[in-house]
């Protein structure tokens, strides 16, 4: 008798499962294939355990611990009431945890209920039917996708490239001829730094004239000599001041001298001892010192004013004032970013002279990029008001944007004059570049709305495969047999293709190793051999 085949799939593994005509008090073995959808390749770990409801409402379950080998869980067990069950599979394993409920299976009171029933459900494979086994599958890691419904998009596909917008680009030429100076804050922007508008970038300091470098070179010698005399004045005062101050302890040390003898001989006079000339005398010596000592003060802070003033003069020569006009006419006009952006070009250094026509920098912002394809004039007739637009770069086709849609970009303009020599008119979007992933001058292909086809049965385009000429498809029939469909085009849109004849929605289409089954189907003897198990 030829086995029960059981194909199921769930979101992320099919089952493919067979087992012999269930017979009461039999036991069975049940070969199940599990696959991991996303990857194509077997589970090779874990546990399966399959349950079986049968119509008296007991549960038998029949456990297979680890795989038989990769992909292969082998179950085996009897089932001892007759009647329909309910199947379900749970499967543990670190490639997927997952419950199959796979359907119901038939367990036959003897052999021979079972052989009819085997005859009568006997059920002829096409003739064009290609088989491939799953180890096979396994080996390639095979994948499939379901034809499912989508709304499609007939598009025109046309060149473009990546530009800046309109003001997000700036050349800086110096405003006069002239040596090329920083900026107070720092050095020279370099190629990658950021500037902000308005920030000043260095400055342009232009030639003099003869007679005013002749004025500039006098200036510059009068300040040199005013500063050497500012410093020897300088270093005599403080030579002087620092004689006064040594001299103002030993005034000090007179006066008290003077005031302790004045002091003594006031005593004796009041008692009627010493002479009246010594008393005249200590009275004068202690005036005398005071006089001294005040002078002393007075000329030390005489001095230290003197001081003051002189550092005041000296402050004054290294002064922006003074030294401007030293500088006679010197000017240094300023380079100013005109945008925010990042510098792309710096082809000069400090201290270089430039010219009024040289570019000192280029600045591109790069917040956000425009894109401009050229349409033909003969293609316009199909290009709606607000075109929607898929973009691929081509240096790497495989990811695409939504212009309009998921990207965030937005219709610029179509335009008006038609080229004369392309007879092309552009189309421009723009888009935001946050990551900054975009570049100028970037190739890519634009995909432009042209027609609609809603609610269309559609494939990957991956799945179709060109067979002398035309377009083929191979469709899954069961875990491991296939069947080579010749397909009818529709639109193309975004990976997928309209599929009008050939393939009926929901209907799995192998999307990666179909060209392997396209062999099978050449040598089928050679890929079809049964399992080893």
């Amino acid at each position: 008798m030829e086995p029960v085949v059981v194909t199921h799939f769930t979101d992320t593994v099919q089952l493919f499962m067979e087992y012999p005509r269930l017979v009461r008090g039999e036991e069975a073995r049940f070969l199940a294939h599990v696959t991991v959808l996303s990857t194509g390749e077997p589970v090779r770990s874990g546990t399966l355990r399959l349950e079986m409801t049968g119509p008296d409402g007991r549960v038998v379950t029949i456990t297979a611990e680890r795989p038989a080998r990769d992909g292969l869980f082998i179950p085996v067990g009897a089932l001892n009431t007759p009647g329909i069950h309910d199947g379900r599979i749970v499967l543990s394993s670190p490639q997927a945890q997952e419950t199959i409920e796979f359907g119901t299976l038939t367990v036959y009171p003897n052999q021979k209920q079972a052989l009819s029933a085997a005859e009568a459900e006997h059920d002829e494979a096409p003739a064009d039917a290609v088989p491939f086994l799953l180890e096979q599958q396994w080996q390639i890691g095979l994948l499939m996708e379901r034809a499912t419904r989508r709304s499609m998009v007939k598009r025109l596909q046309v060149p473009g490239q990546i530009v800046a917008p309109s003001g997000s680009s700036a050349v800086i030429s110096p405003p006069v001829a002239g040596r090329l100076h920083r900026a107070a804050s720092g050095n020279l922007p370099r190629i990658g730094d950021r500037v902000q508008a308005g920030q000043i970038l260095g400055f342009v300091e232009p030639p003099l004239p003869a007679t005013e470098a002749a004025q500039l070179t006098a200036n510059r010698g009068w300040i040199k000599t005013l500063e050497m005399e500012l410093l020897m004045r300088e270093l005599d005062l403080e030579t002087k001041l620092l004689e006064v101050k040594q001299a103002l302890p030993q005034a000090n040390a007179r006066l008290e001298f003077a005031q302790r003898t004045f002091d003594r001989l006031a005593k004796l006079r009041e008692q009627g001892l010493g002479t009246e000339e010594q008393y005249d005398e200590a009275q004068r010596n202690l005036r005398l010192a005071q006089v001294q000592y005040e002078g002393a003060v007075a000329l030390k802070n005489s001095y230290e004013g003197a001081a003051e003033r002189l550092e005041e003069m000296r402050a004054l020569t290294r002064s922006s004032e003074l030294t401007s006009a030293a500088e006679g006419s010197i000017v240094q006009l300023p380079v100013i970013a005109p945008i925010s952006g990042e510098i792309v070009a710096a082809e000069h250094i400090e201290g270089e002279y430039v010219e009024a026509s040289d570019e000192l920098f280029r600045i591109v912002n790069p917040d956000v990029v425009w894109i401009v394809a050229h349409v033909s004039e003969f293609d316009l007739g199909g290009i709606q008001q607000t075109p929607g637009a898929v973009m691929t770069l081509v240096a790497d086709p495989s990811r695409r944007f939504d212009i309009l849609g998921s990207s965030g970009g937005t219709l610029v303009n179509i335009g008006r004059v038609v080229d004369p020599n392309t007879r092309t008119i552009p189309i421009t979007y723009e888009m935001p570049n946050p990551q900054e992933f975009f570049r100028i001058g970037m190739f890519v292909d634009l995909f432009l709305e042209t027609q609609q086809s809603i609610d269309a049965v559609s494939i990957p385009e991956s799945a179709i495969v060109m067979d002398s000429g035309r377009p083929t498809a191979y469709v899954l029939l069961n875990g491991e047999r296939f069947q080579k469909r010749e397909l009818a085009l529709g639109i193309r849109d975004g990976g997928f293709v309209e599929i009008t004849a050939g393939v009926e929605e929901g209907e799995r289409v192998v999307t990666k190793g179909a060209n392997a089954v396209k062999l099978a189907a050449l040598s089928p003897a050679s890929f079809g051999h049964g399992h080893a198990h």
